[in-house]
């Protein structure tokens, strides 16, 4: 399988390290019955349509793009909780979609998910303390006193008392939940982690709080992330690179110039819509508004995906489905009409860093 551009960064010095992620022609199917004219006939839904990423350690890839693009599918598809149709997943070296059931157990332990609902993937009928140490259960993480200490320490690392230990979910707030969650992710000293948009279903100010628990258990533990959000602002905060989502095929991917200097029409598009704390530049800038409906992933349409939706779409856009190209600075870009970098095109393409206050 040729390697993709989507990871490569042309610019970077070659430092002959394996990323510890590393996923190529990434694809998920599913089995669905549509309505014909006389009777119900099954159909294929490519939920994941060929991705390539490559996640160094101890670096943060965001993955952002809109509600069913395949942003869940393909984080459940890398830590093999939905099994992929085809492609190749590879974790520090080992290929594993070729696993047994038994040998992927024994991966899990570096491999954990941060779920987006806190409180749906906490069992109502498991205290907090023993949600927590089920790993060390399953896994036969040592013995009852230590993994008591374990968890306790952990409450702690999130921010919780461990007093709280014996509370069921019930009894959090869905911040408390989320940090659960993490601590939950957290008990069996993985490498990875895929956070499944964990800050989704928060309110501003425990989003920031979670965000800045997730930076400071990184630099902590040394944990390398694939963060899932819709929020362009927390992504940049968070990730060392983006990568945009358009049903089912990564279109752009890059640093701090996806936001900067955005070159693939619906990484504008997205951009235009986040509004900007600053009046002046809120006034100037131009919205660009998508027209039509998102195509059906039974059927896509031909060539460029984003051609239905495109103000650039021309003939070739639907004869010839566009690569992955380099544009410089790290940032590549699936589109015929990206062309080279140049100056940000206006300022409502340019989005702000945030500064989320200090995790209290």
């Amino acid at each position: 399988m040729p390697e993709p551009a989507v990871v490569e960064n042309p610019d970077a010095p070659d430092t002959g390290v394996a990323p510890l992620v590393s996923v190529r022609g990434l694809e998920v199917a599913f089995r669905v019955r549509e309505a014909g004219p006389a009777r119900w006939r099954r159909s294929l839904l490519n939920a994941v349509a060929g991705v390539d990423l490559d996640i160094p350690r101890g670096e943060t890839l965001g993955l952002v793009g809109e509600s069913g693009c395949g942003k869940s599918t393909t984080g459940r598809a890398i830590l093999q909780l939905q099994r992929p149709t085809a492609g190749s997943v590879r974790f520090d070296g080992t290929e594993l979609t070729t696993l047994s059931r038994a040998e992927l157990r024994r991966m899990r332990s570096r491999m954990q998910m941060v779920f987006q609902d806190p409180y749906a993937s906490l069992n109502p009928r498991m205290t907090v303390g023993e949600s927590i140490a089920e790993p060390m259960l399953v896994h036969g993480v040592g013995d009852w006193r230590s993994r008591r200490r374990t968890v306790a320490e952990l409450l702690e690392t999130v921010g919780l008392s461990p007093a709280w230990e014996e509370r069921y979910p019930h009894e959090f707030s869905g911040g408390q939940r989320q940090r659960i969650g993490i601590a939950r992710a957290l008990v069996l000293e993985p490498e990875f982690i895929v956070a499944d948009e964990p800050v989704s279903a928060l309110d501003v100010s425990v989003q920031a709080q979670t965000i800045n628990l997730l930076e400071s258990l990184q630099e902590r533990f040394g944990l390398t992330y694939l963060f899932i959000a819709h929020d362009l602002a927390v992504v940049r905060h968070l990730s060392t690179r983006v990568a945009v989502m358009y049903l089912g095929k990564i279109v752009e991917v890059g640093g701090d110039a996806v936001y900067e200097r955005p070159r693939h029409p619906y990484t504008q598009a997205l951009l235009s819509a986040v509004p900007i704390p600053d009046p002046h530049v809120e006034t100037e800038r131009r919205r660009k508004v998508l027209t039509g409906d998102v195509p059906s992933p039974v059927r896509p349409p031909s060539g460029c995906r984003f051609r239905t939706r495109c103000w650039k779409a021309e003939e070739v856009c639907a004869q010839e489905e566009p690569a992955l190209r380099p544009m410089g600075d790290g940032q590549w870009a699936a589109c015929h009409f990206a062309g080279p970098v140049g100056p940000p095109p206006t300022p409502a393409l340019t989005l702000p860093r945030p500064a989320p206050p200090a995790l209290s």
